[in-house]
């Protein structure tokens, strides 16, 4: 009962506290950028800039192939301003270089086609079409971007010349030579017989999903550490800790409702946050109780690493170094190709994934109720820990 009621006194005085209100405004101001300005689904900015000295028939039937099936449909066309300008084109295989020269602005007006994912018919790439090679050369020059002139090679299949703009890397330049050696009948039949399993029968985040476990790690491990020693440090400055030197309370009933009030806090974000956004997809069961453990924690972290110092002036260090070590494992989370051994060992990284897998369909539990039990395990180390240097504090 006293630790009900300390944790009562404790929630009424962080009610008339700013801390808490920021937490929750900070929370209600993601929700609103995620939901307006951040689109569920990519939109694809990729440009395509083509002329074409095949027959007008030949490329208007290839076109309208893929607008019967749905891929792709014309759109208004688009106005370039061309403007006055010299151009030195090297050819990589012989070496020679052409200067084009420019001396009068020019405006037209060109051919556009949206072309759109066959499976998720979200766009896909904008295709500008020129009549003219030399007009499409300026406008990829000006618009600092890739071209391509689209012909017949002697043995009579399509060939493309493409007009880089140098400071392309290797690797893409290689891929722009294997793309097309084969015809395009060639590499459609061979991508039909290439067969694809899907591991599993999970969905996908969309984009705005995806960003929600980062929240969440990162509410609960960086948010729980810094508030948790705000409330400390607000306690030390105002005598409230050295009180209990000289009262019967028990100084961890004292710690564990402040983490208590983190742990409250912190569920009141994620609520806000995570029910708009997701709905009934995330498993619940397992969501709250991770929340509150991973919370738990790290707020157990943040009174241990206070215990160390007088005031907040004098652990920003700490506070900052921890701050960077916990954001570290967030590239490998958006860049899954980097994901090196060491950054496992880092207490966010296991949270991002778990996350991940609570807010999926069909996700994996199992590693979700693991890491549940890991970070309540070093809570409770951490809790004592904290608990232990409280008391040899007030005692000294």
């Amino acid at each position: 009962m006293k630790l009900i009621s300390s944790y009562i006194k404790e929630l009424i005085i962080a009610a008339r506290g700013f801390y808490f209100y920021i937490e929750i405004g900070f929370s209600i101001l993601v929700l609103l950028i995620l939901l307006f300005a951040v689109n569920e689904y990519p939109v694809s900015k990729q440009k395509e800039y083509l002329s074409s000295s095949l027959p007008k028939e030949y490329t208007d039937a290839m076109v309208q192939q893929s607008i019967d099936k749905g891929n792709a449909e014309w759109t208004d066309d688009t106005q370039f301003t061309l403007k006055p300008a010299s151009i030195d084109i090297t050819d990589e295989q012989t070496g020679k270089v052409t200067t084009l020269e420019f001396e009068e602005e020019k405006i037209i007006n060109v051919k556009t086609l949206k072309e759109y994912d066959p499976k998720t018919k979200e766009l896909e790439a904008t295709v500008h079409f020129f009549e003219d090679d030399e007009d499409m050369i300026r406008t990829v020059y000006s618009q600092k971007s890739v071209g391509a002139v689209i012909g017949l090679s002697d043995t009579g299949t399509l060939s493309y010349k493409y007009y880089l703009q140098g400071y392309e890397t290797q690797r893409m330049v290689e891929l722009l030579s294997v793309l097309n050696l084969g015809s395009l009948d060639e590499l459609q039949a061979a991508t039909e017989q290439i067969s694809v399993r899907t591991l599993g029968t999970f969905d996908s985040l969309n984009n705005r999903q995806n960003i929600l476990p980062v929240y969440l790690a990162f509410a609960g491990s960086i948010m729980g550490v810094f508030i948790v020693m705000a409330y400390i440090f607000l306690d030390k400055d105002e005598g409230v800790i050295k009180a209990f030197a000289v009262t019967p309370s028990s100084v961890w009933k004292y710690l564990l409702s402040k983490t208590m009030i983190i742990m409250t806090t912190e569920l009141v974000c994620a609520t806000i946050l995570t029910i708009p956004i997701m709905g009934g997809q995330p498993n619940y069961l397992l969501f709250y109780p991770f929340l509150l453990v991973t919370t738990f924690a790290f707020a157990s972290l943040g009174l241990l690493v206070s215990s160390f110092f007088d005031n907040i002036s004098k652990s920003f260090g700490v506070i900052y170094a921890f701050m960077i070590l916990l954001m570290l494992p967030v590239f490998s989370y958006f860049i899954p190709s980097f994901d090196p051994l060491w950054l496992w060992f880092f207490p966010t990284y296991p949270m991002l994934t778990a996350y991940k897998e609570i807010l999926v369909t069909n996700g994996d539990a199992g590693y979700v109720l693991l890491y549940t039990g890991v970070f309540l395990a070093g809570g409770i180390i951490l809790f004592l820990i904290s608990n232990f240097r409280f008391k040899k504090t007030l005692t000294v």
